[in-house]
């Protein structure tokens, strides 16, 4: 592998993990707009039921790998032209 396309490689894979950390941000501010609760964390809080935890989980991954997926494919296919 050359150094322009190791560049290149790293270049999309910090645009992809800053853009799913940028994704996971916004869902975590939205997430307490709405529920009037802060967003569960890493650490189990005991105020925090299962549900809400489970949901959490499902929303920022999903949100977060969505926004690292598109970036990763917009970049891709401008390299590609």
């Amino acid at each position: 592998m050359s150094n322009k396309q190791l560049i290149t490689t790293v270049g999309v894979g910090l645009a992809a993990a800053s853009a799913g950390m940028l994704a996971r941000k916004t869902l975590q501010k939205s997430w307490e707009q709405v529920t009037n609760t802060p967003a569960p964390k890493d650490k189990a809080r005991e105020d925090t039921d299962l549900k809400e935890a489970v949901t959490w989980a499902v929303v920022s991954g999903i949100g977060a790998g969505i926004a690292r997926t598109a970036v990763q494919y917009a970049l891709d296919k401008r390299k590609s032209k």
